[in-house]
């Protein structure tokens, strides 16, 4: 970006938090009984409010933070490429990982849901086969969700769902700027800083009111705020949560064109933080309080009927129920918004100092993005029965996976991905012919291995740099 090295390291260090919370969220999806009862692996009894709280409050920031930091490095990074080349580049970025991925791994979590339900298993090549069965089925418009069992195995993007958004939000900017890339920017007078913070606040507002009105609308006319889109079979999102990802996506290449984070002052990180969390705070108790209780019936009825024959009815939405879905619909964008504010003030104050742990994370973010999810399910299944508190598994688990999947990108799909990617086929292959278990312990021990190699790596590094009094040190090698 303009400010070359500072800038990136602080948008980076704020891309960093949100992937590696991305790893956390999935893995703490295991205990979030009854409102993920939908979930490869649930635990029930290691279930809590609690968690499901949490779950609520990183759903708010996480995937349209990603989208909106995102957008800041557009028009950055056409600045070193033809408009060609840069789609081509995040091409082969984000969309050929996730296909190999879809290949490689999107039957792997209906595996295990059916183990976790303990009904018949079919064999792994007869899962696959049906996974891309239901995809060739799927209409050209299709709405996810309405499957009437949870053992069906279906087609969705899973967790590279926002990887083909991007792509494609990508492909529509770069479309829509080419006419305009040669012409010369008039010099613009610099925002102050009352008019970054009141500009701010009133599209948080209007973001909150639109949200509102959609999601009355969806309310209406019956679409389930849970649903998910997909469109050309490449394309998914939440139906629920696309407008407010598609208004703040626009808001940073807002901030972007008005140069606010290399010449203004956006305001500081106190007063962001300050409405952030009091809003936060609002947000999450009112689903803690009024919100989640009343939905627990909701979602044990939804969890019996989606699984057995003799079906329950569901209790319907109280009065007090639909008011506090209306508060929370107003109140989750202007959360995002604030919050999204206050990482972008705290981290260029705090975080903008470039170092090689934070620059090789920032390297590898992607890769981390898309491996964990396989190793977060084989993990949690592997975790399953194990008798520990629903804490320390959580924290075994990111342990394990964050390390790994860093380790496995700089070792082989970074440097390799051909080769990677050819390793992955392969092993998918030969896991068709001889059975899920042998996919199962292949990957575990392509975790193990990879975390070991993680430790051994980053104790050498240390060791490194104490005997040669490196303070900041040198990109890990």
């Amino acid at each position: 970006m303009e400010v070359a090295s500072n800038r990136l390291v602080y948008l980076d260090n704020i891309r960093n938090f949100l992937v590696y919370n991305v790893v956390v969220l999935h893995i703490l999806q295991m205990f979030a009984y009854p409102l993920l009862f939908w979930w490869a692996v649930v635990d029930q009894p290691g279930s809590s409010r609690v968690n499901e709280a949490l779950l609520v409050a990183m759903d708010v920031y996480l995937m349209p933070g990603l989208l909106f930091i995102a957008a800041l490095f557009i028009f950055p990074s056409l600045k070193s490429y033809t408009p060609l080349e840069y789609l081509k580049k995040r091409f082969l970025r984000l969309c050929v990982p996730a296909i190999v991925y879809l290949f490689c791994a999107g039957d792997i979590f209906y595996q295990i849901l059916l183990r976790r339900l303990d009904g018949p298993v079919p064999p792994f090549a007869e899962t696959f086969l049906n996974f891309w069965r239901f995809f060739l089925a799927m209409p050209a418009v299709y709405l996810s969700g309405s499957e009437g069992k949870l053992h069906t195995v279906t087609f969705n993007m899973q967790h590279v769902w926002f990887l083909s958004l991007l792509f494609f939000l990508t492909l529509a900017v770069v479309a829509g700027s080419a006419p305009f890339r040669r012409q010369a920017s008039p010099p613009q007078q610099a925002d102050s800083k009352r008019k970054i913070i009141t500009v701010t606040v009133v599209f948080a507002l209007l973001l909150g009111l639109v949200h509102t009105a959609v999601q009355i609308i969806y309310v209406i006319h019956h679409i389930y705020i849970g649903e998910w889109l997909i469109i050309g079979k490449v394309l998914q999102f939440p139906v629920h949560k696309i407008w407010t990802l598609l208004a703040l996506f626009l808001f940073g290449l807002y901030i972007h064109k008005r140069k606010w984070l290399s010449r203004n002052d956006i305001g500081s990180w106190t007063m962001w933080g300050t409405l952030a969390l009091v809003f936060l705070a609002l947000y999450v108790l009112l689903f803690f309080f009024n919100i989640l209780p009343e939905l627990e019936g909701l979602f044990l009825a939804a969890a019996h009927n989606m699984r057995f024959e003799n079906l329950v009815p569901a209790p319907p939405p109280t009065l007090s129920l639909q008011k506090a879905f209306l508060s929370s619909w107003l109140l989750m964008p202007l959360v995002c918004v604030f919050l999204l504010m206050a990482f972008l003030s705290f981290a260029k104050r705090f975080a903008n100092q470039p170092n090689a742990v934070t620059s090789f994370c920032s390297k590898h973010s992607i890769n981390v993005y898309i491996l964990h999810y396989p190793a977060v399910l084989i993990l949690q299944y592997m975790f399953f029965d194990v008798p520990l508190p629903p804490a320390v598994r959580v924290i075994l688990m990111t342990v394990l996976v964050i390390p790994a999947c860093l380790w496995l990108s700089h070792r082989l799909v970074y440097p390799y991905p051909k080769t990677a990617i050819a390793f992955f086929v392969a092993l998918k292959l030969a896991a068709l012919a001889a059975g899920f278990m042998f996919y199962y312990f292949a990957l575990l021990a392509l975790t193990f291995i990879s975390f070991a190699g993680a430790v051994y790596e980053s104790a050498k590094w240390y060791r490194v740099g104490r005997r040669t009094g490196r303070e900041t040190a040198s990109p890990i090698e």
